[in-house]
């Protein structure tokens, strides 16, 4: 049995090293992650998978073939295309699982304008689970349904093993307003404090502008008294990620195109 918020890690569903059985696992792995996320690239895929994208060409063909998961045509990031869990799919995971799933994912309901943004996410987390950095992530689609539709939702939650707290990634993908920027710290700061449902936030972005100019516009609103901003506890629970790394992985998977 794998737990509801596990689900989508490859690493949880190997329970022998025959080659049938790690093939069940990556069939799993994805369709419980398209089935959390609504839907996901090829790149994403990657990074879950720590597979080359030959590879992994090769599997989505059967699964395509077996229509357990659909293929959507988009120009919204760099793959071309987008995949969602069809009936059979969705099948095979409450046979797994025990338990009746309801999936709305659907091409007629994807906003194509956070497309990319929410792709960047899905890898970073991926990334983070591959490698044993995180050993479970909350989607920002689950925050919502836990009726957080009011409150700060980030793009996404993870625990995080070696500091053993659950930390928030945020994505950088455009310029914001400094109103904006106003209350997003705020609510922020009530997420950590007063609803403990985060002990820190990563900011991460395919380009290092957008992360310079978070951290700009968070400097002029901590010199202003009457936003009543502490900036030292800040500093301390917000960190804005500044890896080529990660910029060059973001960028050059969901952007170059």
């Amino acid at each position: 049995m794998v737990a509801q918020f596990e689900r989508g890690i490859l690493q949880r569903y190997i329970t022998s090293a025959s080659t049938q059985q790690r093939h069940q696992s990556k069939l799993l792995s994805l369709l419980d992650w398209i089935y959390r996320f609504q839907f996901t690239s090829t790149s994403v895929i990657e990074e879950l998978w720590g597979l080359d994208r030959s590879t992994i060409n090769r599997m989505l063909r059967r699964y395509l073939r077996e229509e357990l998961i659909a293929e959507v045509p988009t120009f919204c990031c760099r793959d071309k295309r987008l995949f969602f869990l069809k009936t059979a799919g969705l099948k095979v995971l409450e046979q797994f699982h025990n338990e009746s799933l309801k999936y709305n994912g659907k091409p007629s309901t994807l906003n194509f304008k956070t497309c990319t943004h929410d792709l960047m996410v899905q890898a970073l987390v991926a990334k983070g689970c591959f490698e044993g950095k995180y050993k479970f992530y909350i989607t920002e689609r689950e925050q919502t349904k836990e009726g957080l539709q009011r409150k700060r939702r980030f793009d996404a939650i993870v625990f995080e093993v070696e500091s053993a707290e659950l930390v928030a990634i945020e994505v950088e993908a455009s310029a914001k307003t400094i109103p904006s920027r106003l209350g997003i710290l705020q609510s922020t700061y009530r997420a950590i404090t007063d609803e403990n449902r985060v002990s820190r936030v990563l900011y991460f972005s395919h380009k290092r502008r957008y992360l310079t100019d978070a951290a700009r516009i968070h400097q002029k609103l901590f010199d202003r008294p009457e936003n009543h901003l502490n900036e030292a506890w800040f500093k301390e629970h917000l960190k804005i990620v500044y890896s080529r790394e990660v910029m060059d992985l973001l960028y050059h998977k969901f952007w170059l195109h």
